[in-house]
């Protein structure tokens, strides 16, 4: 089991259009976004997965967390390709600022190394937040 980071800004916010279709997506083409498609295409069946968003001035926010229903990419209208997931957790913590010199939150997709993002994912997973 990994833990994943993902981003939901298009040009607008769609945690939302996320959550109600259970799903989570990378909406650029895969010619435009090579790396975050190979990612995407890394996610197995029970994995965990986190819709976040991160800014210099707050650091990272975790918006949402799930599991993988199905680790095999497919079209969804309107938002690009993805997997599905049930989400169980939504809300809004923040995490902050973290000094780990992993410079990969700001990317739209990325597996989560930090062990209290880790441990934090878990616990609101299990609501024991």
């Amino acid at each position: 089991m990994a833990i994943f980071g993902i981003g939901a800004r298009y040009e607008t916010d769609v945690t939302q259009d996320f959550l109600s279709r259970g799903v989570a997506c990378v909406g650029w083409a895969e010619k435009d976004a090579p790396p975050a498609h190979a990612i995407l295409r890394q996610l197995r069946t029970g994995d965990l997965i986190f819709i976040k968003s991160w800014t210099p001035q707050t650091g990272l926010t975790i918006k949402a967390v799930g599991v993988v229903k199905e680790g095999r990419p497919q079209s969804v209208k309107d938002l690009g390709v993805g997997v599905p997931v049930q989400w169980v957790w939504s809300g809004e913590v923040r995490i902050g600022k973290l000094e780990d010199k992993w410079p990969v939150r700001t990317v739209a997709l990325y597996e989560e190394q930090h062990p209290l993002v880790q441990a934090r994912v878990i616990a609101l997973l299990l609501d024991k937040s």
